[in-house]
This record gives C-alpha cells, structure tokens and sequence, in this order.
C-alpha cells in the first residue's frame, strides 16, 4: 500500500496493488482518505476519520486486554503461591511433638514389642494399644477420654484420635489369655536358651480402688490407702530379659505366700526355664521352698522371717563373731556377712520328709542398726504415753488393756500391768526389747547352692528389677488407682499401663548404664521432657523435622535410637562453662 495524491484536485488516496488469477498485470484499489488544501496541509474525510477513531480503539483495546491478560496471570501466580503458602504454614502451624513418641516406637520394635502385639491383636488393635501406652507414659496417666489432645499435640502409632467409647472397647478387647500370649511372643521371638546362670525375681504389690464393682477389689492389708479396698499383682522379672517377663492380677486378700503355685504353672507353660529364684520375705514358708527345691528343681535364694527357727539359730550361732573381723566385711554393699551350713527337714503334702541341707547367710549392717536402735526406743516410749493418755481419759478401760485388745507400734514389746481398780501401767518388756534390740542391724538369706554370702547378696539385690518395674508403674507413669468401673476393662487397662512401665523400665536402665552423659545430668523426667521438646511437621507429604539440639542427640544415642536427621544437622551445640580466667601477675 502507498499514499497517492492527485494533482489535479488534491485528492489523497490510499492505492493497494493486487493480483487476480489469469490476469497479466495487477490491478490496483483506491480508497479515498482525504484531500490536500490551497497551504498544503491534509484534510481527512468523513471515512479515515471514522476509520482512525476505530484503530486507536482497538489499539486501546488490545492494550487493555494485554493488561487484563497479564493481570490474571498475576493473580494465577498469586492464587498458586498462596496455595503453597497456605500448605507450608497449615503444616507449621501443625507441627506436633514426635521426639518422645519416636525413641518409644524405636524401643518397642527392637524389643520385640511391635510383632508380639500384631500377632496377638492385630495391625490396628496393635496400633491403638501401642499410641494409648504412649500416651499413659507421657501424661501420667491421665484420662483416657482426653486423648484427642495428645493427638492434636503427638505423632503417634495410631495416627488419629481414639474417642472414649473406641478406648474402652480396647481395653474390653484385651484378655488375660492375650496377656499370656504377649509375653509368649516376646520370649519366643528371643533366641533359644537352656537353663543358663540367670536369675528370675517374684514379687507382688497392691493397687486401691474406689469401685466395689471389681470381682478383683477385696479387703486387705494394702500400706496404700489402707481405708480402701484392694487388688493385688504379682510380677516376675527376668534378669536375662532385663524386663518384665510376666504378671497376672488376684484378689487383694490373698497372701503372697500362697501365689507361687501359678507361677510356676504359668512359667513353664511360656516356655522360661530359669535356674534361680529369689524370693523376698513375703513369700518364705517351708512349703514354697519344698515346692520350688524339690518339685520344680529351682535353686532358691530367698530372705528369712525373723520369727523362723532357721534365723534363730543362725543368728544364735553367729551373733559376735564376725561383725567385727574385717574379713567379713563386704565393701560392695557396706556390711558383714557371713555363712552357716544347716541341715533342716522340708514336708510334702503327703508328709514325707525330705531333708535339706541349706546354706544361711547371716549379714550385720552397723549403720542401720545405729539408725534402728533410737528409733525402736522412740517408738516405745510414744507408744506407752498414747495408751497411759488413753486410759486416763477413759477411751481404753482397764480390762481392755488387760486383755491386750488395743493397737500401737511395737504392741509385742509393751507389757501391761494392773495397779488398781481402775488404774494400770505400760512398761517395756525388757526381755522382749533385749531380744529385738539384739536383731537390730541383722538381716539373714538362705540359699540351696553353695554360694558366699557376698555373691549371694549380689544376686539377691539385684532382685530390685521387679520392684522398680512396681517403682515406675507408680511413679513415672501415676498409676495409683485403676480408674475403671468393670472387670472386662481392668485387665486391658493394666496391661496398657504395664506395657508403658516396660518402656519406662528399659530408659531408666539406659540412664543408669549411660551415668556419665545422663543421670549426672538430668532426671527422668527431665529426660521425657527434653525429648517432648523436638517436633516433626510435613510439607508436601515428607516428613520434616525441626532443630535438634546435641543434647537431644546425645539421649538419643544413649537410649539407642537412630537420629531422625544427619549428625551434620543437629543444630545447637553445648557450650561447657569454663571457669573464671586466672588473673595476670
């Protein structure tokens, strides 16, 4: 297209050369646009005026909707960027504590926990046993129905929230044949052994309740809350294991004594074949021994009652020769000890005799007989001023005292004497008090095997295992009262609770074998506390976790769980104090 003006009459026109198919030369269209006046200056028509106006309208046009265009690709941009924006920081913001539930998890697949719950209960039955254990360890045993707030705030097993009615129906679900079939796993899952030179721990203890409603519940001589009624638990520790290795609960007015029976059924049925029993004062009887010795041969090491003919005599025998000779002394456990050779007669329920020849291991402890000593007298004298006040004011009668119906510390050692009608006097029975003063400080063992008194005191207080798997059950994890109405959820709640005692029992073994990194330096609880402080979050379906500090890193080697991260990424660092510089002279 070019410009054509036409000198005739200054007419301005638009020419445009095109071609027609068969034609030789090309044909031309004009448009006219205007015309050129007497000064030489354009002057458009109607048309280009019109066609002007529409061109910069659509150039106006197109200018706007590049803008537009290149506006909603902002806001596309910025629609995504949101998005992405949104998932980070609802992740962030849903950040929830992983450290302590990820060393537990670590600890339960190592020993064996995992598998024997999925092969006894299920993956999703195992799932919720495993996340309400964790949550009993790291609440103190709060209730069960506040669970949804550990989820909120905890990774767990389970990975969603368990209502109450879906908590009681696990703890319905879990019967003692499925608690039996748990530590079956456990041992079954562990190498095969035959009877090796370890040592098995029984031991019992007593829980109160509240509801009346339990077959289990009973009127005892529970030390806790002696006004409520009880059930008892029987537990056996493994020193092999280092664990647990079973328990089962029974009324609460059954004696220890009479408990051993079953455990040895039980035992033998699981597949444990120990060597030794230890046993402590509460289950010594003549008839425990003959079953234990004789029937199952067990070498037994087991804590005599002062009031046994066996501990007279030994302690007749011994008393004033050995606890003053220094080659008696034991300087690992701070006493004297020394060993009798007694040969005593065992009964059967039939009433053959077997004799037996045991070993008595007699041990004097000076200090406590120094701390026992005032506190006997003590004991005594408060005693006499209670009762002589109780009769003055008429709240015991003379009679009453007479005929020994009142209570008091050190009852056995107080005699009572009638000086009138309606007066009398307490006094010591010196001869009863000589007597107890002279077991003061002696404690004496019997065992099977010819061992010394220093390695049978070994053995024998090593037997603590099982009292402090009792020890955290009741103090790491609170579990004072059962907190249940029904028999079908005592056992499952046990269980649980026992479950998470195991888990506490295998760190505090680790911070006593780790004394130098973490017992000099923190408590347990500090400890739980320290791991609660590292968090987890997910972005994009991966797993991130936040900074772990070298201490942090440290509990976790100690406790043998892998870092969540690389070494390299741990992030703060421990800073020794340094003490003051010395000064220039």
């Amino acid at each position: 297209m070019y410009i054509n003006i036409d000198k005739r009459n200054g007419a301005v026109a638009e020419v445009t050369s095109y071609r027609e198919p068969g034609c030789k030369y090309p044909k031309q269209r004009k448009v006219y646009i205007g015309k050129m006046d007497e000064q030489g200056a354009f002057v458009p028509n109607k048309f280009f005026i019109e066609r002007s106006r529409k061109e910069e309208l659509q150039a106006e046009v197109e200018k706007l909707q590049k803008e537009l265009d290149g506006m909603d690709r902002g806001i596309r941009k910025q629609q995504k960027e949101m998005q992405a924006l949104s998932s980070v920081v609802c992740s962030v913001s849903g950040k929830k504590k992983a450290g302590l539930t990820h060393a537990l998890g670590h600890i339960a697949e190592t020993k064996g926990f995992v598998q024997a719950l999925q092969g006894v209960f299920g993956g999703d039955s195992a799932k919720k046993i495993l996340s309400l254990s964790y949550y009993v360890l790291a609440t103190r045993n709060e209730a069960l129905d506040d669970f949804c707030y550990f989820d909120a705030s905890h990774e767990h097993p389970y990975g969603s929230d368990i209502g109450s009615s879906e908590s009681s129906a696990v703890l319905a679900s879990i019967k003692p044949e499925h608690v039996n079939g748990f530590f079956k796993a456990i041992r079954d899952a562990g190498p095969s052994r035959s009877k090796e030179d370890h040592f098995c721990a029984f031991d019992g203890t007593a829980f109160s309740s509240y509801s009346n409603n339990l077959s289990e519940v009973e009127v005892s001589r529970g030390k806790q809350d002696p006004d409520l009624r009880h059930f008892a638990m029987a537990a056996v520790y493994s020193s092999n294991e280092g664990r647990c290795a079973y328990y089962r609960l029974y009324r609460g007015n059954i004696p220890d004594i009479k408990t051993i029976d079953n455990f040895v059924d039980v035992t033998k049925a699981m597949g444990y074949n120990f060597r030794r029993m230890v046993l402590d004062r509460g289950y010594c009887s003549y008839s425990n021994l003959h079953r234990l010795y004789h029937e199952c041969r067990y070498e037994v090491i087991m804590c005599m009652k002062s009031n046994m003919s066996v501990y007279k005599d030994a302690l007749q025998t011994t008393r004033g020769t050995f606890e003053a000779d220094s080659t008696c002394y034991l300087a690992e456990h701070a006493v004297y000890g020394k060993t009798v050779k007694q040969s005593i007669v065992l009964t059967d329920n039939l009433g053959v005799e077997h004799p037996t020849t045991a070993y008595v291991h007699v041990y004097y402890n000076r200090l406590k007989a120094a701390e026992q000593e005032p506190k006997l007298y003590r004991d005594l004298e408060d005693s006499i001023a209670e009762l002589t006040e109780k009769v003055q004011k008429k709240e015991l009668s003379v009679s009453d005292a007479q005929k020994r119906l009142f209570s008091c510390k050190q009852k056995a050692l107080v005699s009572v004497r009638k000086t009138g009608n309606s007066r009398c006097v307490f006094e010591m029975d010196c001869k009863k008090v000589d007597g107890a003063a002279g077991k003061l400080g002696y404690f004496v063992l019997l065992s099977t095997e010819n061992l010394t008194a220093a390695q049978v005191l070994d053995i024998y207080r090593s037997k603590d295992g099982v009292e402090r798997v009792f020890n955290n059950v009741k103090n790491d994890i609170g579990f004072d009262r059962p907190a249940v109405k029904t028999d079908a959820t005592l056992e499952g709640k046990v269980f649980i609770v026992m479950l998470a005692g195991m888990l506490s029992t295998i760190i505090r073994n680790a911070m006593r074998a780790h004394r130098k990194e973490l017992t000099r330096k923190m408590t347990y609880g500090k400890l739980v506390k320290e791991l609660e402080c590292m968090y987890s979050f997910t972005i994009k379906g991966k797993t991130q976790w936040c900074e772990i500090s070298e201490k942090q890193a440290t509990i976790l080697r100690c406790l043998g769980v892998p870092l969540p991260v690389k070494s390299q990424d741990v992030q703060a660092q421990l800073v020794k104090k340094r003490g003051p510089k010395p000064k220039a002279r």
